[in-house]
């Protein structure tokens, strides 16, 4: 018995990088209007992260690829910080951090980008460690770290860089037409873009507002259950609908975008 395979072909109109414009301006009005909806409060106080973060942000990325959904991310970090200052204190930052980088980093993790990402994500594993505490360290004003327990307590990154080996592996779970290995595959590429945005959001921040390495140990600790495991939940809800809808014929396909790079697979 053989098992058939179906691509659905990229198509390129006028937009942002293949993706509608309508599609971006419509994802970036959902990213700002829901971020006065919280979804889980930061551990230390201080704002919270929005369901316009937790669940559009991450849908960009999927459907709209890493630039397009960098682009509708913006639009909605933007709007968000004018209407729900608690889901982006750090203003302009935030729009960044929060808006631009989740969309793109969950695009990234589309096949095209996987040699680019064969560099950047050991980099950025490296640096969760070393930025800030050990370098610029002292000279900004933050203490050195106490080993092991830091690098111990960056578990979750080295988890996702070793996931990250298999990566191919867990990309045709997602193609496969087996519901489990969809759910599976979509938890785990999730939780690599998780992974892979938490990271720059956390050194930036920590550098930005000079956290003591002890509230830094604290978050690392809590990250699993305070902010990354919800949103891997969530985001893999959202794409698991998303892709049911897709392989369905109801969806549009963006070029660049996780969807075209899928070779669904049909049972045999």
């Amino acid at each position: 018995m053989t098992t058939e395979t179906k691509k659905y072909t990229a198509t390129s109109r006028a937009g942002f990088f293949g993706a509608p414009i309508s599609w971006v301006a419509l994802f970036g009005a959902l990213i700002g209007a829901l971020s006065i909806v919280p979804v889980v409060f930061y551990s230390t106080g201080g704002g919270f992260i929005s369901a316009g973060m937790a669940l559009v942000a991450p849908a960009c990325g999927i459907l709209l690829g890493p630039w397009a959904g960098a682009v509708s991310g913006t639009i909605g970090g933007v709007i968000g910080m004018m209407i729900s200052p608690g889901a982006y204190p750090g203003g302009l930052l935030d729009v960044f951090l929060s808006g631009t980088l989740i969309p793109l980093t969950w695009g990234l993790l589309q096949p095209k980008y996987r040699k680019f990402l064969y560099f950047y994500y050991p980099l950025q594993v490296f640096s969760m460690w070393f930025f800030p505490y050990y370098w610029p360290g002292p000279a900004a004003g933050l203490s050195t770290p106490k080993e092991p327990e830091w690098i111990l307590s960056n578990y979750w990154a080295v988890i996702g860089l070793v996931l990250f080996i298999g990566a191919s592996l867990i990309w045709k779970w997602v193609e496969s037409p087996d519901r489990k290995k969809v759910i599976v595959g979509l938890l785990l590429n999730t939780y690599m873009a998780c992974t892979l945005w938490t990271i720059p959001y956390n050194n930036i921040y920590m550098y930005y507002t000079r956290g003591p390495y002890e509230q830094a140990l604290f978050i690392n600790i809590l990250r699993m259950v305070s902010s990354v495991g919800p949103i891997i939940i969530l985001s893999t809800v959202v794409g698991y609908f998303l892709i049911r809808a897709v392989r369905k014929g109801n969806l549009r396909v963006v070029p660049n975008s996780w969807i075209a790079g899928f070779n669904f697979q049909s049972k045999p």
